[in-house]
């Protein structure tokens, strides 16, 4: 683990070196190439550091809380996933803005980046993923993540932020997936005080692949720290 840290720590410096280099002429593919190197190499830190907590629970209490912005983090996950997106033609739409800031610790940067991969890895081409941002006179704010996917039976709701627990039929689709992204998700959120609920409607919209599709939402709650 240490090794590891180490490559993706000079990973992370050669990027940032990278992008220091590049002007503002520079080709913009490159430069958001050299962006996004950056950006996932601190994904890697935080899955480490995520990975630390399950060996050790107490890790976390020893770690220093950084001021962040939850509009930033989300869109900072929007511009690593972006080229995923554009794969599958699927549209990642802001709405609404938001200046709310928490103390997380750095491992919170998974929790964005998990969400929309989960929205887009589920959801069927063509479509659209919806993050909408709505602050309450700067006290409390909500993220609603709306997406199409599987649906998820009522009864197995409780269970899918579960470790390695998906709904059925996910599991029974051609989706490859462990398990693990609401784990992630909703672990860290409840570690800085945060919430995170998932609903997914029983009315389907249409069957794909034998599999029916049905409004599936995850809403995150932060409140002021």
């Amino acid at each position: 683990m240490h090794e590891v840290r180490r490559f993706n720590a000079e990973i992370s410096t050669y990027s940032e070196e990278l992008n220091q280099l590049l002007n503002d002429k520079a080709d913009t593919k490159v430069k958001d190439l050299a962006e996004t190197i950056f950006y996932t190499a601190g994904l890697v830190s935080s899955r480490m550091t995520f990975a630390d907590f399950e060996l050790n629970p107490q890790v976390f209490s020893r770690q220093l809380r950084i001021r962040s912005g939850i509009y930033k983090k989300f869109d900072k996950a929007r511009h690593i996933l972006s080229k995923n997106a554009k794969q599958k033609s699927i549209g990642i739409v802001f709405s609404g803005h938001s200046t709310f800031e928490i103390d997380a610790i750095s491992a919170f940067e998974l929790v964005p980046f998990v969400l929309l991969d989960n929205a887009i890895k589920y959801s069927p081409s063509w479509q659209n993923v919806n993050i909408t941002f709505d602050e309450e006179q700067n006290k409390q704010l909500t993220v609603k993540i709306s997406s199409l996917g599987p649906i998820v039976p009522a009864n197995e709701l409780p269970e899918i932020m579960k470790r390695c627990v998906r709904g059925s039929l996910a599991a029974n689709s051609n989706i490859p997936g462990e398990g693990l992204g609401l784990y992630l998700a909703s672990t860290l959120c409840k570690m800085i005080g945060g919430n995170i609920v998932v609903f997914s409607s029983q009315i389907p919209k249409f069957k794909l692949n034998q599999t029916d599709y049905s409004d599936f939402e995850v809403i995150l709650t932060f409140k002021r720290s």
